[in-house]
């Protein structure tokens, strides 16, 4: 399996129902592309301090690396990517197979 963690970082004006609205779009992906097992979006709220500035995360897992390589260039995946690029400041993305 593949676990797919973006971290995103807003641009100044992104609401909250702009931010929530995203995050119901990248997690219905699960419904729209095959080889997703689950898909959570959520807001940073951990104690430690350690954030950087990142706002919101988003965690993908896939049942194996194709699914994931499937998952980036797909329509669905990349009408929602065109969505979230003006409103990022920042991204950060982690893979890693488990």
């Amino acid at each position: 399996m593949i676990h797919h963690i973006a971290l995103f970082q807003w641009k100044p004006g992104v609401t909250p129902a702009r931010e929530a609205e995203l995050g119901r779009r990248l997690t219905a992906l699960k419904t729209l592309i095959p080889g997703i097992l689950s898909a959570s979006f959520g807001r940073q709220n951990s104690p430690e301090g350690l954030g950087k500035g990142l706002d919101v995360g988003l965690a993908v897992v896939f049942v194996d690396a194709s699914a994931r390589d499937a998952y980036l260039p797909h329509p669905a995946h990349q009408a929602v990517v065109d969505q979230l690029k003006p409103l990022l400041a920042d991204v950060v993305v982690l893979d890693y197979e488990f």
